[in-house]
């Protein structure tokens, strides 16, 4: 048996080992394989090998190249079903069984149980029956049903998938052993092995009796290995020669020996000793996620400015993925080169997207305007890509929705889309779909580099990657169709579904331009760092639940199913492993990584303040020393590291520095460097210039509605008045109502006014009126509909008509009452949207002093005969009392009644607000010395004086308002910067109070 098993802790130079004995292969005239865990180990092993002249005669991969090797070896090469054709099989099998569509993700598990059950060669015929026998669920069943129909459908094509031609292959071999030749093997950089792996090994070891070497990372009793004892323990029988490596510390720096050493001697231990030095082990603790990983890049920046090369850093997370996004963001802000490899879902690309809303959009009822646009919007596809932001604005505003109301638009005004038409024509015949749709996916690539030739950024290379794998998978389809026509997708939608599946390998690999190298900084999970070391290590969101991770992947079969298999049936499909065990070894494996510098770090609290807890690993750490945490400081290390208390004062920076330094992202910017706010500014105040907000230079006329928004908050009135961003959203069905129901009040008392010769609605007009009210209704509905819901309209419309109906009854009551009473002064409609200020035709702006002027439309004027006006300003369910009206910056109707007075000569006897549906009283001022009779809540009715005083205070705060915009002063107030609290824009004010 000529196995040779090296094991050791980390740093025991099994690597040296392993490179030795593959040099000596190649002096003897061997030509060995070098088998390492990733992608990323291949590239450097091939670098090293060929730094020390022995590249030539070696061959350097992974585990899916030494089976590869041992299937041509064997004669079982051939073309294999793809992996998306056998999730495409899969589907197509688990529809077809059952009536109720499988679950996102279904196929995808149904395939890892298929490849469980490879390794441990059990038929799907045997697990149907043992589940049978065990007396499982009935989704147990229908697994183990499709797992038997998916090995019948391989037989039927003649076909087999990856797993199945791994076990002919070795089932081969160990038939005809001599067929493998002398070529000598060796596994490094793996502390565990699959059955499948340990299957090869025990094949080429035993059966084949050939050269293998395998390195583990194992010591026997240490606990942080205790989830690696099994496959020692499968091994070690087999082995011809067992090495046992001790750990050396030569590998660490000098400075932080002391430290790193301990920790790889010592972590889980329990009676391990306590270390006075912690030179290179340093602890960061940051507010928030993004706070974390911002000083995290400080960091690094300062190590690369120490001229430490990108390579020799790493930043390691449980969970890459999780936090993938915003780590590019702020790295790529910070200007750090870096590699995150990631899977990526084909739809969220470019190229993706656009071949699957294309597809999509062949069915217009099924597909989506988003599925028309996401095709329109591919790069390069349309000359003036602007035609599809319109596209999509009108279809939002108009409440399109399906694809083929979004094609109607579109071609009624540019060009038929043809694309679709031939997705169409070719839906009659699978494979003419899937060629049809190969075509499109490389038209739809090529698009955007028709006449380019330039290096790709990072983006535009995962547009590659997405590239190939569409391909990839269209051809596997159209060659399982090809094999098996009754596994074809039925529609391009169908198809469109399949693909929405897909994944690939992509990632940022971002050496920001003009950098002299290609390296950059690895960002990977603790797991793939186990065969490589760097000079600094990042171990990022050490937080309770994220690392360590306790929770698993569900499978197929649950945990309860699997006992209950090996119980009754001897089916064993469960390995029995201790998920902490496994946290716990992968905490060792990257511990042990980093020769110089190790960082932990965590955050305090999530991005909406809830708190986070540390994870017990960093205690973990900690007891290693002889002190607290906050004791784990050391003297400044050789290159910048990480100070804590510099963290802790970052983490608990005030909430109005932020602001101060957040604001500007609103997009106005600062006064020159030479000007400075006055020391009595307010903290949290971004002090812009006029001319950022009013750009056209022109003398500023505001409306009341536009003060009333910066009172509420200056930076949403910069967003919306200053940006002003076209909205692509239809309008809010309340604005709708409220847009319809003023036009509808306006056409009807002015019809009144017409036929009766008074548009004040009376007992005796009531009837008229109703009449004139359904007319204005029914005509203006078409012109400003309720609801870009359509089905919602008339439902809408009734409600619309009936508060419209009970509130002229309401006014015809009030007025009964009013005669009755005998008024002095008899109110009649004077004046319906009266303009002021908006154009030539209209009464000029109100001049409200200190530079203000102002302008707007008045919903409604009451005017009596002694010249004395009431002003009213319709609303929808609320109205605010004249006592609020300061408080809540709610000014409309104040300054009307001012405008009132200025440019109409009248007298402001009141002015209120009224609900047109829910409570209908009227609430505002009244002056109750004017002589004007209207039923009004009787905290409404003031004195004289008290009127004026509200007046004027209105004014004032108009004044203010104004002259702080003229100042420049930008104050984000979240708290009323929504109607209900609350930032209105967070994603562009990023305001932290």
């Amino acid at each position: 048996m000529p196995l040779t098993l090296l094991t050791g802790p980390a740093n025991a130079g099994k690597a040296r080992a392993i490179l030795d004995a593959v040099r000596r292969d190649i002096a003897r005239g061997a030509e060995p394989l070098l088998i390492v865990p990733t992608r990323e180990d291949v590239e450097r092993y091939r670098r090293e090998l060929a730094a020390s002249s022995v590249a030539l005669g070696v061959t350097v991969g992974r585990f899916d190249e030494l089976i590869e090797e041992v299937a041509a070896r064997a004669g079982t090469g051939g073309e294999a079903l793809g992996e998306f054709a056998r999730e495409r099989a899969l589907e197509a099998i688990a529809s077809r069984r059952s009536s109720e569509t499988p679950a996102p993700g279904y196929a995808r598990e149904l395939r890892r149980l298929i490849d469980e059950l490879r390794e441990r060669r059990v038929s799907g015929a045997r697990l149907r029956a043992a589940v049978a026998k065990a007396g499982l669920s009935r989704h147990a069943l229908r697994a183990a049903e499709e797992v038997e129909q998916y090995e019948v459908l391989l037989s039927r094509i003649r076909r087999a998938d990856a797993g199945a031609r791994a076990a002919a292959a070795l089932d081969a071999l160990r038939r005809s052993p001599w067929l493998w030749g002398t070529r000598p093997v060796h596994l490094y950089g793996f502390d565990d092995l699959t059955r499948l792996q340990l299957d090869v090994v025990r094949t080429l070891a035993t059966v084949v009796d050939g050269d293998v070497t395998v390195s583990l990372t194992f010591e026997p009793g240490r606990a942080a290995f205790s989830s690696r004892a099994a496959t020692f323990y499968e091994l070690a029988p087999l082995a011809r020669e067992h090495r046992e490596l001790a750990g050396r510390s030569q590998h660490y720096a000098p400075a932080a020996r002391a430290a790193l050493s301990h920790i790889e001697r010592g972590l889980f231990e329990p009676d391990a000793s306590l270390a006075r030095e912690c030179e290179g082990v340093r602890l960061l603790a940051a507010a928030d996620e993004r706070e974390e990983l911002e000083v995290v890049a400080q960091e690094i920046s300062c190590l690369l400015r120490s001229d430490v090369p990108p390579d020799e850093i790493a930043v390691a997370l449980r969970s890459p993925e999780a936090v993938a996004d915003l780590l590019e963001e702020v790295f790529e802000g910070s200007g750090i080169p870096f590699a995150l490899e990631r899977e990526r879902r084909f739809a969220d690309t470019a190229t993706g997207s656009a071949l699957i809303g294309l597809l999509r959009s062949v069915d217009g009822a099924r597909g989506s305007v988003a599925d028309v646009l996401a095709w329109l919007r591919t790069p390069g596809l349309l000359e003036r890509p602007e035609l599809a932001d319109r596209l999509e604005a009108r279809a939002r505003r108009e409440g399109l929705r399906s694809a083929a109301d979004a094609r109607e638009l579109w071609e009624r005004e540019h060009w038929p889309l043809d694309a679709v038409r031939r997705l169409e024509e070719a839906q009659a015949k699978p494979l003419k779909l899937l060629s049809r749709a190969l075509s499109e996916l490389e038209r739809s690539f090529a698009a955007a580099w028709t006449g380019e030739a330039r290096v790709l950024d990072a983006e535009e290379i995962d547009e590659t990657r997405a590239l190939k794998a569409g391909r990839g998978a269209l051809e596997e389809l159209r060659e399982l169709v090809r094999l098996a026509p009754d596994l074809a997708p039925q529609s391009a939608a169908e198809l469109a579904d399949s693909l929405s599946a897909l994944r690939f390998r992509g990632g940022a690999h971002a050496p920001p331009s003009g950098s002299p190298s290609n390296s950059a900084v690895l960002v990977t999970d603790p797991l793939t760092l186990r065969a490589r070391r760097v000079r600094a290590l990042f171990l990022c969101r050490m937080q309770a639940g994220t690392f360590p991770a306790l929770e698993r992947r569900v499978p197929l079969l649950g945990e309860d199913e699997r006992r209950r298999l090996a119980q009754v049936a001897g089916v064993r499909l469960s390995d029995g492993r201790d998920a902490l065990a496994d946290e716990r070894y992968l905490l060792y494996a990257a511990a042990s990584r980093p020769q110089e510098a190790l960082v932990l770090s965590w955050h305090t609290a999530a991005a909406d303040g809830t708190p986070r807890s540390t994870s017990q690993f960093i205690d973990e750490i900690c007891k290693l020393f002889d002190g607290a945490p906050a004791t784990l400081e050391a003297p400044p290390s050789p290159y910048a590291t990480v100070d804590a208390a510099r963290v802790s004062a970052r983490a608990t920076d005030t909430a109005a520095e932020r602001v101060s330094a957040r604001a500007t992202d609103t997009g106005a910017a600062r006064e020159p460097s030479g000007e400075h706010p006055a020391a009595s500014e307010p903290a949290g105040t971004a002090r812009t210039s006029p001319r950022d907000l009013f750009p056209d230079g022109e003398e500023t006329v505001w409306s009341a509605s536009s003060l009333a928004v910066w009172m509420s908050c200056p930076v949403r009135w910069f967003v919306e008045r200053v940006l002003r961003a076209e909205d692509l959203d239809p309008r809010g069905e309340p604005l709708a109502r409220g847009l319809l129901a003023h036009a509808v009040l306006r056409d009807t008392l002015a019809a009144l006014a017409l036929e009766t010769g008074s548009a004040r609605v009376t007992r005796a007009n009531l009837d008229c009126a109703r009449g004139h009210l359904s007319e204005a209704l029914a005509k203006r509905a078409e012109e400003l509909p309720l609801s870009a819901e359509r089905e919602r309209t008339p439902a809408l419309l009734r409600r619309l008509h009936a508060d419209l109906e009970r509130y002229f009854e309401r006014a015809a009551a009030a007025a009964e009452d009013a005669d009755a009473a005998g008024a002095q002064s008899v109110l009649e409609p004077r004046h319906l949207e009266l303009e002021f200020g908006l154009d030539e035709d209209a009464l000029p702006p109100l001049d409200l002093g200190g530079g203000l002027k102002l302008r707007g439309r008045i919903d409604r004027v009451d005017v009596g005969g002694g010249g004395e006006a009431v002003v009213y300003d319709y609303k929808g369910r609320t109205a605010t009392p004249g006592a609020k009206w300061l408080e809540r910056g709610e000014l409309q109707v104040a300054l009307y009644m001012r405008a009132v007075e200025e440019l109409l000569g009248a007298r402001a006897a009141g002015g209120f607000y009224q609900p047109l549906s829910g409570d209908l009283r009227a609430r505002g001022v009244l002056d109750a010395d004017s002589g004007v009779s209207l039923q009004v809540v009787s905290s409404d009715r003031r004195e004289a004086g008290e009127v004026r005083e509200l007046l004027e205070q209105a004014v004032a705060a108009a004044q203010e308002a104004a002259a702080q915009a003229m100042r420049g002063e930008l104050e984000p107030r979240p708290q009323t910067c929504s109607p209900r609290g609350g930032c209105a824009y967070p994603a562009i004010c990023r305001c932290a109070c």
